[in-house]
């Protein structure tokens, strides 16, 4: 059995909230300029395109709502890098935690079209300058652990154990290029829509993502950008594919923060 030891515990909210490690938060929305664009046009073209070829309904991809108060909108300095790791090859893993009942029901095919889909987009695309070539992602598949997830918001090393956990039990190894996506059934009273972080399993360094259940809140909701038969998918699914976005492009070009792509703040890319 792996024991998980975390390594690093850089959370980088979703919606450009920073969270801090004594527990207070701090929200603002980063404009990003030529270089650090996060194409959002493009990532949901990429869902639609994908749902509507494979017949499944989900959504996706633009900037979260809560970040958009035009008070806390500030001018972000270019994102250099620290020479740190990049995820130029990546895989991803979605493992849901909880009771399959509280989650959207369209939510597990709707990140299986999102995930897979990925390679060969103009969304992915973007990373290409970070990573040094043409970055590509492959989908690994559903994982599901039933227990009851944490009440209170986890740190993570309880997200590095929680994916150890799932391993074990399907007899995988910790992929040091993967990025492991925890959902969650619940959604704890914070601040925040997901944050990704990277820590160790025996010796090897993982990136996860943490992304509670945002179907029954507004603040992580995309405010526009959906393309036709994009919103036959449950608004949760689309609240959830947003974050997931912006966890994964964050984890791709910096994904044990701060060692690779980020501003002179810390702020990454999403």
């Amino acid at each position: 059995m792996f024991t998980p030891q975390l390594a690093v515990a850089s959370i980088r909210p979703c919606a450009l909230v920073s969270y801090d490690e004594d527990g207070s938060f701090k929200q603002e929305c980063v404009m990003r300029f030529p270089r650090r664009l996060f194409p959002v046009v493009s990532a949901v073209a990429l869902l639609s395109l994908s749902l509507t070829t494979t017949g499944v309904s989900s959504g996706a991809a633009s900037l979260n709502k809560e970040a958009l108060s035009q008070s806390s909108i500030k001018r972000a300095t270019p994102l250099a890098t620290k020479g740190g790791k990049v995820l130029l090859n990546s895989t991803t893993y979605a493992i849901y935690w909880g009771s399959q009942s509280a989650f959207p029901s369209d939510l597990v095919s709707g990140m299986a079209t999102l995930l897979s889909g990925f390679t060969g987009s103009s969304y992915l695309a973007t990373a290409n300058q970070y990573v040094g070539g043409t970055a590509t992602t492959a989908y690994a598949g559903s994982y599901f652990d039933s227990s009851t997830p944490p009440k209170s918001a986890p740190n993570t090393a309880a997200i590095v154990a929680e994916v150890s956990k799932v391993l074990t039990a399907n007899s995988l190894t910790p992929d040091p290029n993967a990025i492991y996506l925890v959902y969650t059934s619940n959604l704890p009273k914070v601040s925040y829509c997901a944050w990704h972080a990277s820590g160790s399993i025996g010796t090897t360094t993982v990136q996860v993502a943490y992304m509670p259940n945002t179907a029954g809140t507004t603040g992580c909701y995309p405010t526009s950008g959906y393309l036709p038969g994009v919103t036959n998918y449950s608004y949760g699914t689309r609240s959830l594919a947003d974050n997931t976005a912006h966890e994964f492009m964050e984890a791709v070009t910096d994904p044990v923060s701060p060692t690779g792509w980020t501003d002179s703040t810390g702020s990454e890319i999403g």
